[in-house]
């Protein structure tokens, strides 16, 4: 049975640097036009980007911005990771262009965390910035891709190696898209939230929802609480050089991962895979005991997987990690949890050491 769920509202301020803005949590704003009406300002016109499949799902968020009186343009972009590319960013522009879209004008990213990067990118770049709002429709945008100002497009040699720090005006959030996910959406979304509670707030693991249940009190605590451990992580550190890297936790084995499998992982899940190599790298790197044992069971309480499935080699996941961005020769950047809410910065293991990490943790077991 679903819990009984008041109207919910929560208010994180994000500072960024010389940047301060909200996330508001309250459920059903993104229906309202007193929400959208703050948000829109003196834009004259709004330029939407979303997915197809999100605009369908969100209707009434597109006509209640098309009556705060701006030009509502909508530019629909491929969904997934097929929206993060070069090609689609050029149309963006051309659309922008196509309605004399000025930087007083509004960026607004509808979706979720691949939508956030590229609409991200696209108003940091657009007359060198644009005003940009988020209100993410997924999990993993609500407590991770919306807030921070971290934009990304792919390139063929790896995910997010284009991009910038530009932060949102506001983001807002409405629990209520958690309806709108299935499955395994929200699966992938937990990933990230797991990872704030083991490099941040150890409370999180204790919070850990069933995801195949409707826990909307549970949703929203938990993304109060992951919000918050990731603003703190960033307020003296915008563009990732010191504590923010801890936030990178499980994301450089990850997003190899995922890239390796062609994106037939999803982002979450790719990243709870990031997370068990990482544990047991920090086994054999440091001698601290259960680690991994701890990882995977926090992991396999939300149904995330522990091992990989898809068919990705060490030497395909070797070669990525290399191209990382995070990664520099001699300097600490590979991050460890030696225990619930800690994080610790080490140097790239060696080639052995990891290969050792994988064939413990990873590769897929024989039949």
């Amino acid at each position: 049975m679903e819990e009984a769920v008041p109207p919910a509202s929560a208010t994180v301020v994000i500072r960024a640097g010389s940047a301060t803005y909200p996330f508001t949590l309250a459920s059903g704003q993104l229906g309202r036009i007193g929400t959208w009406r703050e948000a829109v300002g003196n834009a004259r016109t709004v330029a939407v980007i979303t997915s197809r499949p999100v605009a369908a799902l969100f209707p009434g968020a597109l006509r209640t911005i098309a009556e705060t009186g701006a030009r509502r343009v909508v530019l629909e972009v491929p969904d997934g990771e097929d929206a993060k590319t070069l090609q689609v960013v050029g149309r963006c522009y051309q659309v922008l262009a196509q309605a004399r879209f000025t930087r007083s004008d509004l960026v607004v990213a509808l979706g979720g965390g691949t939508v956030t990067d590229l609409a991200g990118f696209v108003a940091s770049t657009w007359k060198r910035g644009a005003r940009l709002v988020h209100a993410p429709t997924t999990l993993l945008a609500l407590v991770d891709a919306a807030v921070g100002g971290k934009t990304g497009i792919n390139l063929p040699s790896g995910k997010n190696l284009a991009g910038t720090f530009y932060q949102p005006e506001r983001v807002l959030a409405d629990d209520t898209v958690l309806t709108s996910l299935p499955v395994r959406e929200l699966r992938s979304g937990l990933a990230e939230v797991i990872k704030c509670g083991f490099i941040a707030d150890p409370a999180i693991l204790d919070l850990l929802p069933d995801p195949a249940r409707a826990q909307a009190q549970r949703y929203l605590r938990l993304i109060e609480l992951s919000v918050r451990a990731k603003a703190q992580l960033l307020s003296d550190d915008v563009t990732d050089r010191g504590l923010r890297r801890h936030l990178n936790y499980g994301h450089t084995a990850g997003q190899a991962i995922e890239t390796a499998s062609g994106f037939t992982l999803r982002h979450g899940e790719a990243v709870a895979l990031g997370m068990v190599y990482a544990a047991r790298l920090c086994e054999l790197l440091t001698g601290a005991r259960g680690v991994t044992a701890d990882t995977q069971d926090a992991l396999h309480r939300v149904g995330l997987p522990t091992r990989l499935q898809a068919a990705v080699s060490f030497e395909q996941m070797w070669d990525l990690m290399q191209q990382d961005k995070k990664v520099s020769p001699g300097r600490p950047s590979f991050v460890l949890s030696p225990r619930r809410g800690t994080a610790t910065l080490a140097c790239m293991p060696q080639r052995e050491i990891a290969r050792a990490a994988f064939d413990d943790v990873l590769r897929p077991e024989r039949r």
